[in-house]
């Protein structure tokens, strides 16, 4: 009997607070065209709305009658001149575009809130809030959460200090204390499926929080309404639930190229590490455009509860090579470190050990990876393991913004670096990859590997169709983005900037060669012809060539008259190599070098 009173109180319970919820009678998302829109509630009470994000108060506007959306309703707080970043930083536009956000709630006649505030935003194409494509997401939020002096969290505020300006203000500031309530909104362009709800609003990243365009992430909470984001946000992963999202700049202070890391993440999710799932949406801030944003899985405890099962609890997240803590226990990893530092990995019993600890095939792929896209900001920041209870250690890629871009990077030399900078490399952070090179069964593996890589994943004709992919979903908001942070100049700019990614991707691979070669490759190193078949030959030419250990050669082919037909790096492991050569050429004699020797081939 007692059951049965307590379903009937919760009934009773959820009828009288949906008669204090407000109701619309158009849910938000994407419009074509403005329309009018009514509010309506519990006849006893008053429905009083606001337009700037805030929430409701008994002062605010009085709900009477169906309200048309148009530019009428658009935010006049103009946030987004309140001064989020250091002077020689900060951007404002001389106006922004609008959405139109509506937050409303039932208030009894003395203006107390009766019941909870309600939210909706509308992206109305005929007021030219179009996003071209991309998804869009909402932020609602008392203005005095993000801009008060004391604790605004999007300000400089009270903890900046002009001395120390690289990492000092309110948006610096971490912990519990500094998450503030939102409600947040995100609708596909297609259907307007997506979230609403509430939901706690950080800061995030380095660099990112002191730019006017600043990088943030949310959180799903019991005490917020809802303990997941449930949406599927992300084609290329099948997950629809999501207890944290990263929210990520387009802009930064790197580069304002802002879709490295997208092509990153792509190339990397093709790889045996674990990546993060990324897609660019333009962001909203109680009713302002806040330009060009990349949502993404945060890579903790729970984006590994989410893709591998077991519970959070059971993972330990570490975040850096002195074994910062980001989740459960890194005391295990503090262990293993003292141990590689004292170790001596050409020791085979040891090099054994040393693969109980960390899984070597995903280390290996997370360096071939690293240093294939030449990530500048990497290894001593950017590192990320975990390991599920007391398994083995693997390895997290998730921020590319500062790759893809320097060719001249000697990336070798700072992956295995003793000199201490700090930044980007350090002997703490180089330690064990350096151990691990002493190991000739490892670099025999690293080597193999990396050479596949560059056959398969990492040549132009795969990369290439990320760089295209990620430049098609954002560009035509490029435009909007410039406007409003002046980052980047220009599309035409932004155009001619990419490129640069686009030409490092397109020689990346023969420049990775060189390097490798320059690295491993012993000066009285032998290379030479072992065989050479058919010959005469019609249309590929097959060569065994052997090598004294690791080398990078040149294999050359030339007409009579001495003119270069073809030329082509061959990456040589120690022992015998199978090298295959396309001859679309037409019948003769014809010269093939390839280090100090010559050989001639007849092509029939």
């Amino acid at each position: 009997m007692k059951r049965w009173a307590l379903i009937g109180f919760v009934l009773l319970l959820s009828q009288w607070m949906r008669a204090q919820t407000v109701t619309f009678s158009a849910t938000g998302g994407f419009y074509d065209a403005s329309f009018e829109l009514a509010l309506q509630c519990n006849a006893a009470y008053q429905i009083r709305y606001t337009i700037n994000g805030n929430t409701p108060t008994g002062a605010s506007a009085l709900y009477e009658a169906p309200l048309w959306l148009d530019e009428g309703l658009y935010s006049k707080s103009d946030i987004y001149t309140v001064q989020t970043a250091c002077d020689e930083l900060f951007y404002a536009p001389e106006s922004v575009q609008h959405c139109i956000t509506l937050r409303a709630a039932a208030f009894d006649e003395a203006g107390n809130r009766v019941g909870p505030v309600a939210t909706q935003s509308y992206f109305i194409r005929s007021l030219g809030c179009d996003t071209h494509g991309l998804a869009v997401m909402a932020i609602s939020v008392d203005s005095l959460a993000l801009f008060d002096y004391d604790t605004g969290i999007l300000v400089p505020g009270k903890y900046f200090d002009p001395s120390e300006s690289y990492w000092t203000g309110n948006f610096y500031q971490s912990g519990s204390e500094w998450e503030r309530l939102i409600n947040v909104e995100f609708y596909e362009p297609s259907d307007n499926s997506g979230i609403n709800q509430q939901a706690g609003l950080r800061t995030h990243g380095g660099t990112s929080r002191r730019q006017t365009q600043k990088g943030m992430k949310i959180y799903a909470r019991d005490e917020y309404g809802k303990k997941r984001f449930k949406h599927h946000f992300f084609e290329s992963i099948p997950n629809e639930s999501f207890k944290h999202l990263v929210i990520k700049p387009f802009s930064y202070q790197w580069f304002n190229y802002g879709i490295q890391d997208d092509i990153c993440n792509r190339m990397a999710a093709n790889l045996d590490v674990e990546s993060i799932a990324s897609r660019p949406m333009v962001l909203f801030l109680n009713g302002e455009y806040w330009g060009i944003y990349y949502l993404k899985e945060k890579p903790d405890a729970h984006y590994l509860e989410d893709h591998f099962g077991n519970e959070d609890t059971d993972y330990n997240v570490v975040s850096n090579w002195y074994g910062f803590q980001m989740d459960g226990d890194t005391t295990g990893f503090l262990e293993m470190m003292r141990w590689v530092n004292d170790c001596d990995l050409t020791q085979e019993e040891q090099y054994a050990r040393i693969g109980e600890m960390i899984d070597i095939d995903n280390f290996i792929d997370y360096y071939c990876f690293e240093l294939f896209i030449a990530n500048n900001d990497w290894p001593a920041n950017n590192m990320r393991c975990y390991q599920l209870n007391d398994g083995i250690w693997r390895w997290i890629f998730f921020d590319g913004d500062d790759a893809l871009t320097k060719m001249n990077f000697d990336v070798l030399d700072n992956a295995t670096s003793t000199i201490n900078m700090g930044w980007p490399t350090d002997s703490r952070s180089t330690l064990l990859f350096r151990k691990l090179l002493e190991n000739k069964e490892f670099s025999k593996r690293f080597l193999l590997r990396f050479n596949e890589l560059l056959s398969s994943q990492f040549t132009y004709e795969v990369t290439k169709a990320y760089f295209d992919d990620a430049a098609a979903l954002v560009r035509g908001e490029v435009p909007s983005q410039c406007e409003r942070f002046g980052l980047p100049l220009s599309l035409g700019q932004w155009e001619y900037d990419i490129t640069a990614i686009n030409r490092f991707l397109r020689t990346r691979v023969g420049n990775m060669i060189d390097r490798l070669g320059d690295f491993f490759t012993a000066e009285d190193n032998n290379t030479n012809i072992e065989l050479l078949y058919p010959n005469p030959v019609s249309d590929e030419l097959h060569m065994i060539l052997w090598s004294d250990g690791f080398a990078v050669s040149d294999i050359e082919m030339f007409d009579l008259l001495g003119r270069k037909l073809h030329s082509q790096k061959v990456v040589l492991m120690e022992g015998e190599n199978q090298v295959d050569l396309s001859c679309p050429y037409a019948s003769g004699i014809y010269v093939l070098r390839f280090e100090n020797q010559t050989q001639k081939i007849v092509i029939q």
